[in-house]
């Protein structure tokens, strides 16, 4: 039995941008071959955790609810992968930890709201996440 050709897009990874740019030409694969591709690229073989991440950052980081210091921490790996701490941080990176976008979104407003991070948001594109090394001092609240 032939297995179905199938022309896609071919994308190549950018290091410089830190993400998958088109090589402006497509390709014609089968698709069984498309699954078993799409089955690897989320494991995350390989991947670790480049430091120094800040002592104190990792502190305030653990105080903030839900998954904010797991997300803090992903944006700190994927910071070093890039050697920028300016990093764009979409959905895919976080599947491997079973976090949704609901989860990302209330935990990168809790790491700004820390101070930790500062994020640019525009409509239809993924966050851009700014880490701080120190955290920003908050102005005190009366109680």
């Amino acid at each position: 039995m032939e297995a179905k050709q199938t022309q896609v897009e071919r994308l190549v990874w950018s290091a410089r941008s830190g993400q998958f740019v088109t090589t402006g030409g497509p390709m014609t694969t089968d698709a069984a071959t498309l699954e078993t591709v799409a089955d690897r690229l989320w494991v995350p073989h390989g991947r670790f955790l480049k430091g120094p991440v800040p002592w104190l950052w990792i502190v305030v980081a653990a105080a903030l609810p839900g998954k904010a210091l797991l997300i803090g921490l992903c944006l700190w790996r994927l910071a070093g992968a890039m050697k920028c701490k300016t990093v764009s941080l979409g959905n895919a990176d976080l599947r491997p930890l079973g976090i949704d976008r609901a989860s990302k979104s209330r935990a990168l407003r809790a790491l700004e709201g820390a101070g930790l991070i500062e994020v640019a948001r525009e409509r239809g594109r993924f966050p851009k996440v700014t880490l701080r090394e120190t955290p920003a001092p908050q102005p005190h609240q009366r109680t």
